[in-house]
Formats: C-alpha cells, structure tokens, sequence
C-alpha cells in the first residue's frame, strides 16, 4: 500500500476535480505493476497498473492469482472512462 501512496502523490495537483490515485499489483510477493491516475479524463491508476503489466507480457488480459493494491476504491460508474471495476474483473484480478 505504500507503493500505491507513492504512485498516487506522482500527480500532485494534476488530477483536479478528481483525487490522486495509486495502484499497485503483486503476485508471489512481487511487485509486477504499477500506475497512477495522471490527470482528469485520462486512464485511472488501475488501468494504468493493467497496462503496465500486459505491455510486459502475454497474458491476454487474464491476470489471475493476482492482487491489486488501490490507494480508493475503484470506480464502478461510467464518465470520461469506462469503470475501472469492470476491467479488473475482466482481467481475473479477485483480490
């Protein structure tokens, strides 16, 4: 969760009207990705953790066995971007 925090303060003063956000994944006590929201109506700091993970790899969106650390619950309404709920789902991400 640290790690989340500290992604999160990377966009001090840039995500307004939104809060700073923080994510980080891990599997076997490995931190495999990470990410934060950068500004207001671009990719939240969940989806950008995802991303980090898949442009690394060949998982085919399925990340199961995997933990997300969010420094705020995810979104789970429709706005500027798609909910963040539904991508982590998407990705088997149970934890």
């Amino acid at each position: 969760m640290r790690m989340a925090l500290s992604q999160a303060k990377k966009a001090w003063g840039q995500t307004n009207p939104n809060p700073m956000v923080g994510a980080v994944i891990v599997k076997d006590d490995q931190i495999i990705g990470k990410g934060y929201h950068k500004k207001a109506g671009e990719p939240h700091a969940e989806i950008n953790a995802i991303n980090s993970v898949l442009n690394r790899s060949n998982s085919k969106n399925k990340l199961s066995g995997f933990t997300m650390y969010v420094t705020l619950e995810p979104c789970s309404t429709y706005g500027k971007t798609s909910p963040c709920t539904e991508a982590i789902i998407k990705t088997g991400i149970k934890e």
